[in-house]
């Protein structure tokens, strides 16, 4: 059990639970370095002593490629390690709480944001209140989508910007790039600028598969075909090639890989690494850490984006939450995984209309599991 324990507390947890979900996607997601045709999620369920439950997800995009963490390690984490360590914890005390667990164990930040989003979804119920409240507040209900064109096919992409748009499900649009070279990148850019004939912005992905060169060489390239956003070009270790990269670019460069923590955001922001930053609450560790890598950027002068890692409805709510309580998101974001998803484990599923996500209503996270779909993708 975790130390000093706060006095003057009732509820306390009780029970944490976790089940592997594998739900298939739509069509193929490629990334740079991988092709996926399913996600997996670490649903996280937290019971305190008078019966009241808080959920949450832990994630990563398809796979441990992206971070080195798993959603299989992940679980083994929490029911070996970080469980029995919370078991009879304040409810309420969830600061403390996690401060504990890194004593229990480093690291692991995908594992303990899934908890701290079960933690907050039950302090939500509790209250009554949105996680956005516990965060400071809605400054917006909606949160404009960029959809990966990502099928690997051109045909499809030409065929999902339209579809999108006519169906407002979507109102910018993310390329990612990598699995070829520039030239072909480049080439496949092109033909998709001209597919969407400035009907949305375009936004392009290389996942850290570019050098320094390729990059300068493509950016004024991209300039000319409309391109309005570059992110993590190069890998997340080459900060100072960031900021070259940043300083000569007519396109704004997001930061992604590069900027896991508080503590990389103040370099980012120090070294004038990006002019935006992607915002994802897994790899920042939790929504709290996540609010205030968001504050740092701000007060840096560096835009926020909200992030995906094709999170099911859980983390998507979890997400807007977050993204209700920001200062900007001039670039909206790309919480758009369960429109990826071929199925939704939400009673009532998130809502994409207008071109954007809409935070859902209710207390905490605003969401209620289907636990009959729960039982037809969890894994034995």
């Amino acid at each position: 059990m975790l130390k000093t324990l706060p006095e003057g507390e009732t509820a306390r947890i009780d029970r944490v639970e976790t089940i592997l979900v594998d739900l298939p996607f739509r069509r193929l997601q490629r990334f740079a370095r991988l092709d996926a045709t399913g996600q997996t999620s670490l649903l996280v369920r937290v019971t305190d002593s008078d019966g009241a439950e808080g959920i949450g997800e832990a994630i990563v995009p398809c796979g441990p490629w992206w971070s080195g963490d798993s959603v299989e390690t992940m679980k083994i984490m929490i029911d070996a390690y970080f469980a029995p360590a919370m078991i009879g914890w304040p409810v309420m005390s969830v600061e403390a709480m996690l401060e504990g667990l890194d004593r229990v164990a480093r690291g692991n930040a995908f594992a303990k944001a899934g908890l701290e989003m079960a933690c907050l979804d039950l302090i939500g119920r509790r209250l009554d209140v949105p996680v956005h409240v516990l965060l400071g507040g809605a400054r917006r209900t909606v949160c404009p989508v960029a959809w990966p064109l990502a099928s690997g096919d051109p045909g499809k992409d030409r065929a999902e910007i339209d579809e999108m748009l006519e169906t407002g499900r979507a109102s910018a649009f993310k390329v990612k790039a990598g699995a070829g070279d520039l030239d072909a990148d480049i080439a496949r850019l092109t033909d998709l600028a001209a597919a969407l004939d400035g009907r949305a912005g375009l936004r392009v992905d290389p996942n850290e598969s570019w050098s320094e060169i390729e990059a300068i060489r493509a950016l004024p390239k991209f300039a000319e075909l409309g391109v309005e956003l570059v992110e993590q070009p190069v890998p997340r270790e080459r900060l100072a090639c960031m900021s070259r990269i940043a300083a000569r670019s007519t396109i704004p460069v997001m930061i992604d890989e590069g900027a896991w923590s508080e503590t990389d955001m103040i370099e980012a922001v120090t070294t004038s690494a990006a002019h935006v930053v992607s915002l994802k609450i897994m790899k920042s560790g939790g929504i709290r850490a996540a609010r205030r890598m968001a504050d740092i950027a701000h007060a840096g002068g560096i835009m926020l984006y909200m992030g995906t890692f094709l999170e099911t409805g859980i983390g998507t709510a979890a997400g807007l939450q977050l993204a209700a309580s920001l200062p900007g998101l001039p670039f909206g974001g790309e919480i758009f995984g369960p429109m990826l998803q071929r199925d939704d484990l939400l009673v009532s599923p998130i809502r994409y209309e207008d071109g954007a996500a809409h935070l859902p209503e209710g207390p905490g996270l605003g969401i209620e599991i289907d636990e009959d779909k729960l039982r037809r993708y969890a894994r034995d």
